[in-house]
This record gives structure tokens, sequence and C-alpha cells, in this order.
């Protein structure tokens, strides 16, 4: 199939949608001017022929133009899906040339501390969570970047493996959550003050004497109203019902007005996970993990309480209206919703957050799904138990295009196995580091991987690549490169994780005669410690490890061809130590005399 054909011709599809939907909205718009006239027109003739009849036709009238309003609100509803679905594949067709930079970048997860995310650019502006990223909720997308910050258990990255494979070919179904978001994309705001409200103790449910004087004050007034106008007593006791009335709502007027503030304006948020759960319930799922998160909706029956929670926070909403204040001043309306919403919230409200949880996980697997349906070629990686094995088929970087992107194999298997990779400058020493680093990081949470096939450990990965001084930490560039060292030998040596590590120029900021030195003691405390990796460096020297440690150490270098000052690459991994260095010709190209 040809993805870019394929999509678009969804885009030119959901335009004719849009186009049609539009011109039958703007004949409701005229159908429903015609009736207003129609109303008055005949409703002014019918009169001076019969009161009755002009009734009638005004009534008959006016019932047509109420169910036209509805139909033109739902076809003006039915144009704007139309029209989020023409912008979600447009967006996927300019991925696919490399533009997916209306995809939010994930910034805010950056952690220069972590592990690996900041040396194999998984958040930022050019980035795997960008090019992934699939996700419209914060919860979802906070998911996807939890995923791809930890690996998961084996076999919680199989449960995924099966849940991506079934969504991937649901197109529809991964598309329509990501409109439904989109719908609701100005809302996600309202989250955190949801939150606050869910974790809240109650204000007014545990008042039992104010809940029983709420219930009866009402009927008493209405009593003294009745025998007032019976005659039976005399007004006075009318005023003074009201002024207990006044005072009541007036005492916990500010306590109503903070709890209406937090779940008022909540209808559309709400509706945002009603219409996404009752899309995922409606589909009939065969893999076990999705089967799971079904389950965990209807088992719980969210879609009743959600709807039921929805009605309750619109008639709550009734108070803000003026023709209500008397009837609410009454019946202390007010109170009575918020008693219900907070007596919703203590049997519902953690059920709510599971499911927040739920819809989260759906997201970022369908995130998952979109790359293997967009990339259908890339593999479904084999995770195993036994550390250490990496076995690599063309594997590549995700991020460089198709076109331009030059694979590799490679293998290691063994506990305390290091490659030492050699090679000149720009040859891809680092490229092909990063191309590791980011597929496993993306086996490990359960994506597919951009090679023909990949054997992986479960296992943490350890990355040393990008170091820079911290002015805020008043650190230099090689006091921050120790510490980063120092926290690997630290976790090496604490046991209990299975690291694997990728290495590139260490010590870069301290002499040559150090570096060596540092380096290879470095490479040997490794691997006699059993722990797998890949350094990649310019020191030659490196490479004399292998015959020292032959069981441990293996060399494999990146290589440059030179003719004369020109140079060619081609970025293939090759055995051995490299032998061609290019540095000269490079510092001749930019005018140092050599």
């Amino acid at each position: 199939m040809d993805l870019s054909s394929f999509y678009r011709e969804r885009v030119q599809d959901f335009t004719r949608k849009e186009s049609a939907y539009e011109r039958k909205n703007n004949r409701f718009t005229w159908l429903r001017l015609l009736l207003v006239i129609s109303m008055i027109a005949l409703g002014i003739y019918f009169y001076s022929i019969s009161f009755w009849l002009s009734i009638v036709t005004v009534g008959v009238l006016f019932i047509t133009f109420l169910i036209s309003l509805k139909l033109h609100l739902s076809g003006i509803e039915q144009q704007k899906e139309m029209e989020r679905f023409k912008i979600i594949n447009q967006q996927e067709l300019n991925s696919l040339d490399g533009d997916y930079s209306y995809y939010p970048s994930g910034e805010q997860y950056t952690d220069i501390k972590h592990y690996y995310t900041s040396d194999l650019d998984i958040f930022g502006t050019y980035s795997i969570f960008r090019y992934i990223n699939r996700t419209t909720s914060p919860s979802g997308s906070h998911m996807l970047a939890d995923w791809l910050k930890a690996p998961a258990s084996i076999n919680e990255i199989r449960d995924r493996q099966a849940a991506v494979k079934e969504l991937s070919e649901m197109i529809d179904r991964r598309q329509g959550m990501q409109s439904i978001g989109l719908k609701y994309k100005d809302v996600s705001k309202e989250l955190p003050g949801f939150l606050q409200w869910l974790e809240s103790e109650p204000v007014l449910s545990g008042n039992r004497k104010l809940l029983t004087l709420m219930y009866v004050l009402p009927w008493i007034t209405i009593a003294i109203i009745a025998a007032t106008i019976m005659g039976w007593v005399p007004s006075v006791f009318i005023w003074l019902m009201v002024c207990i009335h006044l005072m009541m709502t007036a005492m916990v007027a500010r306590k109503v007005n903070y709890l209406h503030q937090q779940v008022s304006r909540k209808v559309a948020f709400i509706s945002t996970y009603y219409e996404l759960i009752s899309l995922f319930t409606g589909t009939d799922f065969t893999a076990p993990y999705l089967v799971a998160l079904k389950k965990r909706f209807t088992d719980s029956g969210a879609l009743k309480q959600i709807r039921t929670l929805q009605n309750r926070i619109k008639r709550l909403d009734y108070r803000l209206n003026a023709m209500f204040v008397p009837i609410n001043v009454l019946f202390f309306f007010d109170y009575k919703h918020l008693v219900w919403l907070e007596k919703w919230r203590a049997e519902s409200g953690g059920k709510l957050i599971g499911w927040f949880d739920a819809i989260a996980r759906v997201e970022a697997l369908s995130s998952f799904a979109n790359i293997r349906f967009n990339h259908p070629s890339w593999a479904i990686p084999e995770i195993r138990e036994d550390y250490f094995i990496i076995q690599a088929k063309r594997i590549g970087h995700p991020l460089i295009m198709e076109k331009e992107r030059v694979c590799n194999d490679f293998s290691l298997d063994g506990e305390g196995k290091i490659a030492v990779v050699t090679g000149s400058n720009m040859s891809g020493k680092s490229t092909f580091q990063r191309s590791i680093g980011v597929n496993m990081v993306l086996a490990l949470a359960g994506a597919p991987v951009c090679a023909d096939s990949l054997v992986i450990t479960d296992c943490q990965l350890y990355t040393y690549m990008r170091i820079a001084d911290n002015l805020e930490e008043r650190t230099s560039s090689f006091y921050a490169e120790l510490k980063r060292l120092k926290q690997l030998i630290d976790i090496t040596r604490e046991g209990g994780q299975r690291i694997f590590f990728l290495l590139d120029e260490v010590l870069r900021g301290t002499n040559s005669r150090d570096r060596q030195i540092g380096s290879m003691a470095l490479v040997r405390q490794l691997a006699r410690q059993n722990v797998s990796g890949i350094i990649a460096t310019h020191d030659l020297t490196l490479g004399d490890l292998e015959t020292e440690m032959p069981d441990r150490i293996s060399n494999a270098h990146f290589d440059v061809q030179i003719n004369g000052e020109d140079m060619s690459f081609d970025y293939q991994l090759h055995p051995g130590i490299c032998t061609s260095l290019n540095a000269s010709i490079l510092m001749k190209k930019i005018g140092i005399n050599i």
C-alpha cells in the first residue's frame, strides 16, 4: 500500500464530505429563516380567520423549526468532525515527508539527569516523542512519556505488542479518538481543578443537621405561606422564613461558590472522556490488554456514571440563571446538588481516576499502533529474559528519512560483552549508537522498531553522550562527565539492575593521556563487572583491549574513503579497528594550514 496515496485519498474524501455537510447546513439556514417568516406571516393571516387555526399553524411551524434546528446543529457537528478528520490525515501525510512539527514536542518531560532521554532526543523539538505522539489528552501524553522513560516488564511489553498489532488495523477508531481529543482540545486545562475536587474533603455531605434542615425547612416555609393565604397566621411569619432562608444561603455561600467553581464548566471536559470511552467500549477486541481495559469500563458502569455526573453538573449551573434564584433560595437546590456530587465523588471518584488512566493507556497504544501502520516493514521486537543479547538486522534511526537512512546489522551476545566502535569524524559512530539506543527504548516500551528484526534483552539502558558544563551548579564539563560516569559505576556496583550502556567519547574534557588511561580502565572495570554495552571513540588504542580481553571486547568501525582532499562515507559498520583518519582534511577545508 502506498501510504502517501492512502492518506491523500482520505484527505480528499473527508474534504468532499465536509463540503457536502456545508451545503446541507446552508440549506438548513435558509429553511430556518423561511420557517420564522412563515410563522409570523401565517400566524397573522390565520389569526384574522380563526384564533385557534393561527395557534395550531404557529405551533406546527414552531415544532418544525425545532426539528430543523436540531438537524442543523447535528449537521454542523458532522461538518466539524469531517474537518478534524481531514486535518488528522493531512498531518499524517505531511509527517511521511518529515514534517511532524504540529505534534507536541514533550519538552516538559526533558530531564538532563535521566539515564538516556536527553542523549537520545526522546523529548524535545526534534524528538522520538514528537515523531510518534498522537495523544490529545494530558494524561495520554504523560502515559506515553512514562513508557518511553522506563522499560516495562517482559509480560507487559508482550501484552502491549499484541494490543498495538490489533489497534494498527483500526485506523478509523484511532483517528476517531484523535478527533474527539481535537474537539475538546481547549478543555484540558480543566483537569487540575477537577482532580483537586476529586481529592478534596467533603464540605456539606458530612453535616447531618444541615442536611436535615435543608430538606425540612422548605416544606415548613410552604406550609406557612399556605397558612398565611388562608388567614391562619400573620404575614410576618413569611418574612421571618425568608430571612432564615437567606441567612442559611449566606452562611455557606462561599463554600458553595468554591465547589461550584471546581466542578462547573467541567461538562465539556467530562464529555471528552464520555465520548472516548463510548468509542472504545463500542469496539470488539481480542488482544488481552485491550480486553482488560474495556472490561475496566464496562464492569464499573463508566458510561452511565459519567453521564449522570454530566447531568448533575449541568443542573448545578442553573444557579447562574437569575430566574432560578427564588426557587434555589426556597428549596436549597445548590446544597442538594453539591451534596449529591460529594456523594458521587465518594462512591465513584476513585473509579474515575482509573478511567482516566485506562484512556491514557489506549492513547499511548494508539500512538504505537500508528507507527506500525505507517511503517509496516518495521519489526515487532522479540524481548528475551537472559542477559545479555542484542541481534539487530538492518537497524536504523527512525528520525532519518527512509530514503536517506543507512541501516546496519549488529549483534552482541553474553554478559560483560563490550563493542568498541572506532571511526573518523562524521563517519556515523554517534548516529549508530543513537539508532541502537532509540530502538531499544521503543522495544522496551512495547512499540515497533526501525529494523527488519530485533532481539533484545529486557534491561535498563544507560547513555553517556552529551556532556556540558552547568553554570547553575557551577560545574565544569569535565566534572559533569565524572558525575555521569560515577552514576553508571554506582548502578553497576549495586547490582540488581541489568544495564546496557552506550558511551560516546569518554572523558573528552581532559588531556589525551589521562583520557586514554581513564577510558581503558573504565572499559576493563565494566567488563569485569559483567556489564554489556557499546563505546564509541576516536582513540584507536582502545581497540587494543580486544587482544587483552578477547572473550569480552570486540572491535568494529565506520570507515571513510579518501581521494585527495575529497571524502565519502558509506555509514556501514565494519569489523575491526578503523585505519582511516580525516581530521586534518577537515581542518584544511576550513582554512587551517597543516
